[in-house]
């Protein structure tokens, strides 16, 4: 069994990088309604509209730590207002089964997808096979159970920038089915607001095809289709 260990890394480290360019897309599930989702500050102006879902499509989570390699500090209140995330994937496959791949079930409510093209360029730590090994660390922590563990490595990349540089956020093999996932860091919050944004309901007719199938390939049930 590959046990995890807490940072610091017990080895010399060469991180590697990934940099998502100008025109790269990402892309987003979300539920406008969760965890008091908010609007970006009215001095950061969205690429297209600037309506509400889309600018809650791009808002950073200052709520937690919840998921896996959210950085925020320990506060009573689990809230950190000096410490956001944001996850996305560059495909809709990773996105639905990183949210509903432990129930089994595509439950489809009040979610938005966010099509997210990209402006400005983002640098992010790799941490996908070797390359978790390079940074410190082993690339089962993206899999591992014990969020504690890959919340404080989350943390730890965040705050060593003489070790990680200042890096916008994470790149990492996603638990369910090993695609790419990232997880940006609030140091991204502006290049995130100067994306192009468009939002589409979850339940779009013109989704239902495409989740129907990503479903079949990965022994999921949609509900309520």
């Amino acid at each position: 069994m590959v046990v995890v260990h807490l940072p610091p890394p017990s080895r010399g480290i060469a991180p590697k990088f990934v940099t998502l360019s100008r025109d790269d897309v990402l892309i987003r599930i979300f539920n406008p309604t969760k965890y008091d989702a908010q609007r970006i500050r009215a001095d950061r102006r969205l690429a297209t509209t600037g309506d509400a879902t889309a600018s809650r499509a791009i808002g950073f989570r200052n709520y937690g730590p919840v998921s896996r390699f959210d950085h925020h500090r320990q506060y009573q209140n689990r809230t950190d207002s000096e410490r956001s995330v944001i996850y996305a994937a560059p495909t809709l496959s990773c996105c639905l089964v990183e949210i509903f791949g432990d129930g089994g079930i595509i439950r489809i409510e009040q979610q938005q997808l966010a099509f997210i093209t990209l402006r400005n360029a983002l640098k992010l730590l790799d941490l996908r096979g070797s390359a978790a090994m390079a940074a410190g660390t082993l690339s089962a922590i993206s899999s591992i159970t014990e969020r504690a563990i890959s919340q404080a490595w989350g943390s730890y990349f965040y705050e060593n920038s003489e070790l990680y540089g200042e890096i916008d956020g994470l790149v990492f093999a996603g638990a369910h089915n090993n695609e790419d996932a990232v997880c940006l860091y609030e140091r991204a919050e502006a290049k995130m607001a100067s994306a192009n944004v468009e939002t589409l309901n979850l339940n779009h007719p013109d989704l239902r095809d495409t989740i129907l199938s990503i479903a079949k390939n990965h022994s999921l049930i949609v509900n309520p289709y």
